[in-house]
């Protein structure tokens, strides 16, 4: 496993934050926490798991995203 944390730009709520988490947790092998308050998603996942496939995830719901290393 490794983790990965992502900017995530473009939330207006707590929903919003609720709504990327149940979205990240529903790629197999990922694990998720999205936090509306820090604008960031903490993200488990297995090796496979390419971090372009969790930035192209956040937006496709409509969120910016970038890697902060």
């Amino acid at each position: 496993m490794k983790t990965i944390t992502l900017r995530i730009t473009g939330m207006t709520c707590d929903h919003c934050a609720a709504d990327l988490k149940n979205t990240l947790n529903a790629l197999p092998g990922v694990k998720a926490e999205v936090s509306y308050g820090e604008g960031v998603a903490r993200v488990e996942a297995r090796e496979e798991i390419g971090v372009e496939r969790l930035l192209e995830t956040v937006k496709a719901k409509g969120y910016g995203a970038e890697r902060v290393e």
